[in-house]
């Protein structure tokens, strides 16, 4: 029973050592005594891939290759112990979650840990780590009892050892007798190798490993007392002696602790020492590196830095440095501007060695440290360049469609059929029907619909139809819309009261089987109920015949890895309710708790998948993966804090905690100033990994920017390698470049086809282009497969995000030859012809959705003081008649007559919208009380209210002959419109009510921007003698902001005080005839000084301060005239055709700043063509001048 030793440095040839003893073994007696070859569990692969392959050898059945938990479940075979039921890490998750549910009242402190995202996994990991260093509950309470009475200073780690010990202690008794853990099995493996026959005629060889946790040890005791023969190989410079003790920085402190510990197991037990073999040889090159002068050094100079001198060359090797340097490239050192930038100068080089010297995929591996800033870029870059890789990491399987649903559906019941949960669940695709009678664009169809309907909780399952789509029936503009288009009149169509058909059919396909599954797992009267109701759901959907038809799909696609997924998922699943049923099949729970307990079993499966074929590039972690045989290394990522990593404090102990619990006698896993000094280690290990070349780079900036350091490992390296030069790798090629420089950016089709383009694009603007991208520009013309690429990209080249204007045809096909057309779609129009044309012309719509949002409050403003007004006018009061408590209860009414018509029923929808209900209703209610003061204060009142102007409405619309021959009516909808008698006969000013501050800029009238109220009057005073029977002057246009002020005062104010300071807060804005008469018509108690009501102020000689807003009767005029010349304009370019993205900007005003279809114009000041249409600003006056010049509404610059 003697123990030996394989000792070696890395690359000495340890494996090979062992593959050569076991194939002469087995070839001098194919079928004696069992031969088994321990491995770590990822190397399994590997170590079985390189013994088979071997010519010569009869058969490997007396040969073994198992890792210590394979070895544990063959001995139990044997000796006993497979009769518990397994659980796996899922299923020990889960019981975790139940217990710390169940147990949260006696959990002062983990109580509410148990929801947080992978707080299970962290407490699982550690009693892993407990299992494997054999601490027992038993144990933990012993040391917390020595806790509390020699170390009263820490409170939070009693805490914590009492809920963990609490935990732990259920977390045994639950496992007890019934399950066998994954833990458990190194334990059964321990006591049962005393039993087995198989192991003890066996010889053992144990490689691959750097040390071994106590339960490990426990195994290698019990082998080393009952086989033959146990061999154990180490990556050791040197022989350690027992009673030696490593220095802690020495590079091989780890594996020489571990040998250090087998021999004084070995003398414990009184096991003989056998042979220690020692592979390293001080002259020659190790094996691995005959082939490569330069990491033979860097492998036996690495922990002491000596710098490579040409002289130490082996003179077996002719070549010289600079020829080495040159050709072999066999250490190079490359800075890349990011990482990206960084994967695809790999991908250049992994191609350049399989092209020019012959290099298989499999002999070129990928390693990084932090996996996760890399996959996703060598998923993207390796596929574009037709690289054939594995990833050696285990997969999550929380974005998988079946999980998704599977969590949906849970996320349904238990949250009452919320929004999220039920569309996440639709979109999954597991309701697609197979006849395509349903398809996705029904489903999208109904999200619409039930995003505007508001359809959540029991509307899913009600038995009562569901309406149809609301109306917006206190929208502003649905007046003046409902006519816009041509002439031609539709016909009345009456509304429909219900959904239409297929939306009862899609509704009838998605609640169905959810409900039907939740009354079964709440009828159910047990964990087995509710797994067996999940199962019937499950195969109801037809899950496995949908997972099969998209793992043929993906294997179709060239997609293996997607396919294998596909095909495990289901498995992966039915294990998950398997795993429940054992452990909790008989008890009653909750669905809340059922749900918890599969979501933690979900984030656990962790989905390991096999390489789907042999040549293949291995892409690798540091830590994780033993690689085998490979030629060449590139070494990603080699960024300071990377590498070596920086262990971080991420577990339920802090390393604080845990060096107290080493000092009191419990064990556990190395902290992290071990971890950090075990870091050289490993990057010892991987620097040694390849025989022929290593490529290291590190990164100079993230995804974001930010500067990114290199390795202190870099500057190892290189002051290792002092004639190595650091390369800087660009993202793009430049003009400084050589071409042979710049060919390695040209090395596969998407990368030259990419770079390509931008090289033309810059000959375009003038810059030099090297004759090697003509070349690349000649390949891609002559390859058929190529040219629709080709030319798609090319065509980008002259592109101008601009849209070309509509030919007549199109035009008048959308708009017909006679317009009708509001003001609003006008000033739309003029902001950007492109925003007009997505609305109008092709009628794009946002989605609605189910909520209040501040237009829906401005129509309801609108809609209730309009009302207000109506009700004033039919029962003979006037507003100046009201009390304030009269507006009040007014406003009370008419909101709730109000509120089922405003965005279905919106506000009777919840105690929420209620509660807004009754401000809105205060604050009608104000408005109201002071539209009353205004009208005691004047001799103005309403004589229209919601009056249309357009055919067949009280006034006729504004008509216009277009230079292009189509005709163009306005039409529209006025809120109110006031009449006061004056010595210059009958005066009409309007009032708009707003939700938000609005004023009339002169300038914005000038331009087009504001036209609206300025049309309004001019219909009013155009047609006065039609409605009238006399002519009017216009006395002004006022904005009346709607809304509940917040009045301020340092030291407080009287009612009288707060009272005034209101109604300067509702002042209106606007423009008033400059006319001392009209003005004391609208504000009686004014002689001098600022107006409370109106935007103005008068002097004591009655005249009009310079910024009142005020304008004469001729200049009433010429803002009527201007509105018109530019309505008339507007309407020519319209039915032109004017299309063009063309958005405006005036000072600090933009068009595109609350514009609803940025996403389909694409607008960005950065691309060529897209400038902003410039509006230059002007005062008053010279807007004025310009309009009595007859100026041309043309003065836009364009913006450079």
């Amino acid at each position: 029973m003697p123990l030996h030793f394989v000792i070696g440095r890395s690359g000495s040839g340890k494996t090979e050592h062992v593959l050569r003893s076991v194939r002469d073994e087995l070839r001098s007696q194919a079928d004696g005594a069992p031969i088994i070859w321990i491995v770590p569990e990822q190397a399994t692969f590997q170590a079985e891939h390189a013994l088979i392959r071997e010519d010569g050898i009869a058969g490997i059945l007396r040969a073994q290759v198992l890792s210590f938990r394979r070895l544990a479940y063959r001995v139990m075979q044997e000796a006993g112990g497979t009769a518990l039921t397994a659980i796996n890490e899922e299923g020990k998750k889960m019981l975790l979650y139940k217990i710390l549910q169940r147990r949260k009242s006696d959990l002062p402190l983990f109580a509410g840990a148990a929801e947080q995202f992978g707080f299970i996994e962290k407490l699982n990991d550690l009693f892993d780590e407990m299992k494997r260093y054999r601490v027992e509950s038993s144990e933990v309470e012993e040391h917390l009892a020595f806790l509390d009475a020699h170390m009263t200073g820490q409170p939070l780690l009693s805490a914590k050892l009492r809920d963990i010990s609490s935990i732990l202690h259920e977390f045994e008794s639950e496992l007890a007798g019934r399950y066998l853990d994954g833990e458990d099995v190194l334990a059964r493996l321990s006591e049962g190798v005393a039993a087995s026959e198989y192991v003890k005629s066996a010889d053992i060889w144990i490689d691959g490993f750097h040390g071994f946790t106590p339960q490990e040890y426990a195994v290698l005791a019990s082998l080393i007392l009952h086989a033959p023969n146990v061999s154990v190989t180490l990556c050791l410079d040197k022989a350690y002696a027992l009673g030696e003790v490593p220095h802690e920085l020495n590079l091989f402190h780890p594996t020489a602790t571990t040998m250090l510990k087998l021999l004084e197991m070995a003398d414990t037990l009184g096991v003989d020492i056998g042979s220690i073999t020692h592979l390293d040889s001080k002259e020659a090159p190790l094996p691995r590196y005959t082939a490569s002068p330069k990491l033979a050094h860097l492998e036996r100079h690495f922990e002491r830095k000596v710098p490579y001198r040409e002289q130490e060359v082996n003179v077996k090797s002719k070549e010289s440095h600079a020829s080495d340097h040159d050709t072999k490239r066999e250490v190079t050192v490359q800075a890349a501007v990011h990482r990206r930038a960084e994967v695809e100068a790999v991908a250049g080089e992994m191609l350049r060695r399989v092209r020019n010297e012959q290099v298989r995929w499999r002999d070129m591996a990928v390693m990084v440290r932090n996996i996760a800033h890399y996959g996703e870029l060598i998923d993207t870059v390796f596929t574009e360049a037709g690289i054939p890789y594995f990833t050696d990491q285990k997969k999550s399987v929380l974005h998988h469609p079946f999980v998704e649903m599977t969590r949906a559906v849970l996320d349904i019941i238990i949250g009452n059929w919320k929004y999220d949960a039920v569309f996440r669940f639709v979109k999954t695709d597991f309701l697609l029907s197979k006849d395509g009678s349903i398809t996705r664009e029904h489903f999208d169809k109904l999200e619409n619909y039930v995003l505007a309907c508001g359809i959540e909780g029991g509307k899913w399952t009600s038995k009562r139809p569901w309406p149809a789509m609301p109306e917006l029936s206190l929208d502003p503009d649905h007046a003046d819309g409902a006519a816009e288009g041509t002439t031609e009149e539709a016909e009345a169509v009456e509304r429909p009261r219900h959904a239409p058909e297929w939306v009862e059919q899609c509704r009838s396909i998605i609640a169905d089987p959810i409900a039907e599954l939740a009354r079964a797992m709440k009828a159910s009267s047990n964990v087995r109920g509710m797994c067996e109701a999940m199962y019937a759901f499950w195969m109801e959907l037809g899950v496995p015949h949908k997972l099969e038809r998209m793992s043929q799909d993906a294997l179709l696609d060239g997609e293996v890895q997607l396919s294998r997924e596909h095909r495990q998922i289901w498995g992966a699943l039915l294990d998950i309710l398997d795993q429940m049923v054992e452990m909790v099949g008989e008890e009653k729970m909750s669905i809340e708790l059922f749900g918890g307990m599969l979501d933690t079993g979900f984030e656990s499966i962790k989905m390991a998948l096999v390489p789907p074929a042999l040549d293949q590039v291995l892409i690798a972690s540091m830590d994780r993966t033993r690689p085998g045989q490979i030629k060449h290394l590139y070494m990603l990522g080699v960024n300071d804090g990377v590498i070596p990593a920086r262990p971080i404090e991420d577990g339920v102990l802090t390393e604080h905690e845990r060096d107290t619990l080493q000092q009191i006698g419990m064990e556990l896993a190395p902290g992290v100033r071990r971890k950090l000094l075990d870091e050289r280690f490993l990057i010892y290990q991987s620097f040694a990994t390849p025989s022929d070349s290593l490529w290291i780079s590190y990164a100079l900036a993230d995804e974001e920017g930010k500067t990114l350091l290199p390795s202190e490992v870099v500057r190892h390296v290189r002051g290792m390698f002092p004639r190595v030069q650091e390369r800087l790798v660009m993202a793009e090629p430049n003009e400084f470049m050589n071409e042979e420089e710049q060919s390695e950016f040209a090395v596969y089709p998407e990368s030259a086809l990419k770079h390509l383009i931008v090289q033309l694009r810059q000959w375009r603007q003038g810059r030099p282009m090297a004759n090697i991208w003509w070349d690349v520009y000649r390949w891609f013309a002559a390859q058929p497969a190529w040219h629709d690429r080709l030319k798609v990209l090319m065509g980008s080249l002259l592109y101008r995000n601009q849209a070309e204007t509509l030919t007549p045809t199109t035009s008048r096909h959308l708009y017909g030859t006679a317009l009708r057309t509001s003001v609003s779609r006008m000033e739309r129009f003029v902001a950007c012809p492109f925003s007009h044309f997505a609305s109008h012309g092709l009628k794009l719509k946002e989605r609605r959705v189910y909520r209040l949002e501040a237009p829906d409050i401005g129509q309801l403003f609108h809609a209730a003081l309009s009302r207000f007004a109506i009700d004033l006018q039919s029962s003979n009061r006037t507003w100046a008649a009201l009390s304030a408590d009269e507006c009040r209860a007014e406003a009370d009414r008419i909101v709730d007559m109000l509120a089922p018509k405003l965005q279905g029923e919106i506000l009777l929808s919840s105690k929420r919208y209620e509660h807004i209900s009754l401000k809105l209703k205060r604050i009608v209610g104000r408005a109201a009380s002071v539209l009353g003061e205004h009208a005691r204060r004047g001799q103005f009142e309403p004589i229209g209210l919601e009056m249309d102007f357009g055919p067949d409405k009280p006034l006729p619309p504004l008509r216009f002959t277009l230079s292009n021959g189509c005709t163009m009516e306005i039409i529209g909808r006025i809120d109110r419109v006031d009449k006061a008698d004056s010595d210059r006969g009958v005066l009409l000013r309007i009032i708009d009510y707003k939700s938000s501050s609005t004023d009339l800029k002169l300038q914005e009238v000038y331009y087009g921007l504001s036209l609206q109220m300025l049309t309004y009057l001019d219909v009013l005073i155009t047609y006065a003698e039609l409605w009238l029977g006399s002519s009017a002057l216009p006395a002004g246009t006022l904005y009346f902001h709607v809304h509940n002020p917040l009045l301020q005062a340092a030291n407080g104010m009287s009612v009288e005080q707060a009272y005034e300071q209101m109604m300067k807060k509702y002042k209106m804005r606007g423009l008033v005839l400059a006319d001392r008469e009209v003005v004391s018509l609208m504000d009686e108690p004014l002689e001098k000084g600022y107006s409370d009501i109106l935007p103005i102020a008068v002097k004591a000689d009655g005249s009009f301060y310079s910024n009142a807003s005020v304008a004469t009767t001729e200049q009433w005029d010429m803002l009527r005239g201007t509105a018109r010349h530019v309505i008339q304009d507007i309407g020519t370019r319209i039915t032109d055709g004017d299309v063009r993205i063309d958005p405006y900007r005036l000072g600090t005003k933009k068009a595109c700043d609350f514009c609803s279809y940025k996403p389909v114009c694409q607008f960005d000041e950065l691309t060529e063509g897209n400038d902003y249409h410039v509006l230059p600003r002007m005062t008053k006056d010279e807007v004025w001048m310009k309009m009595e010049g007859g100026t041309a509404v043309d003065g836009s610059e364009r913006e450079s």
